[in-house]
């Protein structure tokens, strides 16, 4: 009977030795893309004054600083839901615009706006047609891109869930975080935390697998010595 219950602590330890090792090197991972995007995220120090140079400079999918006159278009705004501000729940305003040189379609994220109490509204917005956009053009990552869309119409504009599929329309690549538009700037796309924490994860993933195999290997040795 004894033979027997060290088999089976064996079948149920050696897969969750395994999970460790996976959920580490899954941390590890998460660590190093954490780092590609804080990576990509890093502003140049060039400011783009002129809407042509965007199809120069993004090539390199970095983040760049912008300033140039523009004017929305007369489609209806984004609610891109869920969005946390200093922990309170809102939305990031989506919405499109036309440069005056050239009339080249970008996709500008205004600003963060506190949610309703009522889902039935969203919040009223008071938005300039032509003003000069000031901010910062980044690649439109992961974050932004996650589940479906999920469109409401609610009045003239509409309440989403994601991005995903929604600014392809022969617009520039990426879009632009504007800077005092609206009253609070959005945050971007800036993780909340940096790799380190991942690392930290993976090494408590790695030590749990280490701790379990010593355990292992003093459990068979016993049962070769009995």
């Amino acid at each position: 009977m004894r033979v027997t219950n060290k088999w089976w602590f064996l079948i149920v330890v050696i897969p969750v030795i395994a999970l460790c090792v996976q959920a580490g090197l899954w941390q590890l991972d998460r660590a190093n893309q954490k780092k590609i995007l804080i990576s990509t995220l890093d502003v140049s120090g060039r400011i783009l004054t002129r809407a042509s140079d965007l199809i120069i400079e993004r090539s390199d999918m970095k983040a760049h600083r912008v300033t140039f006159p523009v004017r929305r278009t007369d489609e209806p705004l984004l609610f891109l839901d869920n969005r946390v501000s200093d922990r309170v729940v809102g939305y990031d305003v989506v919405g499109s615009v036309k440069t005056i040189e050239g009339s080249m379609k970008l996709w500008i994220n205004f600003g963060w706006v506190p949610g309703l109490s009522s889902r039935a509204e969203l919040p009223s917005i008071d938005l300039p047609m032509d003003f000069v956009l000031r901010g910062q053009w980044v690649p439109l990552t992961d974050g932004y891109q996650m589940g479906e869309p999920g469109k409401e119409s609610i009045g003239a504009h509409v309440r989403v869930q994601s991005l995903k599929g929604l600014l392809e329309q022969n617009a520039v690549e990426g879009f632009f975080l504007a800077e005092g538009v609206l009253a609070r700037d959005a945050t971007g796309p800036m993780p909340r935390s940096g790799p380190e924490m991942h690392y930290g994860y993976a090494l408590q993933w790695f030590l749990m697998a280490v701790v379990l195999s010593g355990l292992t290997g003093w459990m068979v040795r016993r049962g070769f010595e009995a």
